[in-house]
């Protein structure tokens, strides 16, 4: 699955560098979600959490591929995390994101229908956990020592899935939609080179708001 994900992203980059698109636009987009960890312990027992506020920002570009049919890449900051159940603490993770979405723009009237979907690739690049009155940074690596699991909290850099939206992009340029995403990967990290059998995953939904230069 891993691999899928990486090859979808190498294969749209070489797609946008290609003479078969024409006339690409830009833009910005900024959007309020809501997301929540997907985990299960050691046991296979599922872990309960709560959804906290996020947000992600950035910008994006449309290459048309066919009729009613772009290629959309952004780049994106993006907040993820969860809320504990069961203790008073709060993890935030935050990453490099990069969706490619599939995007039908359908006319209706003046305005445009955008139904989307694709892969995403993120980079961790930090992150807090808070319980009470302590608080740490996360650490991202793939693999830890023993000696390292310890000191902190370490996640995996690493983290992919897949995205959906639904909205609609009025004649000026501006945009609004829901948006959906599903992490894939687990994003816990090793530990002295073997993989834990619990499992971390992103999951979170929101609104987006978005505005493309015409």
């Amino acid at each position: 699955m891993k691999k899928f994900f990486l090859i979808s992203v190498l294969l749209a980059f070489m797609l946008v560098t290609t003479d078969g698109f024409s006339q690409p636009s830009f833009g910005v987009k900024g959007s309020f979600n809501f997301f929540n960890l997907s985990q299960k312990d050691v046991n296979g027992d599922k872990i309960e959490n709560s959804m906290i506020p996020a947000f992600d920002a950035g910008v994006f570009a449309e290459f048309p591929v066919a009729t009613e049919f772009v290629l959309r890449p952004e780049l994106l900051f993006a907040s993820k995390g969860a809320k504990s159940k069961d203790e008073d603490s709060k993890i935030h993770l935050n990453y490099v994101e990069l969706p490619i979405l599939f995007l039908y723009k359908g006319v209706l009237y003046n305005n445009k229908i955008l139904l989307g979907f694709g892969p995403y690739i993120a980079l961790g690049v930090g992150g807090k956990i808070k319980s009470g009155n302590i608080s740490m940074d996360v650490k991202f690596k793939n693999d830890i020592t023993q000696a390292e699991y310890i000191e902190g909290w370490w996640a995996n850099p690493l983290d992919f899935g897949a995205k959906m939206m639904a909205g609609i992009e009025i004649s000026g340029g501006f945009s609004v939609a829901i948006n959906a995403s599903l992490g894939l990967s687990n994003v816990e990290t090793k530990i002295a080179g073997e993989k834990l059998d619990s499992r971390t995953s992103n999951t979170g939904f929101g609104l987006s708001l978005g505005y493309r230069f015409q």
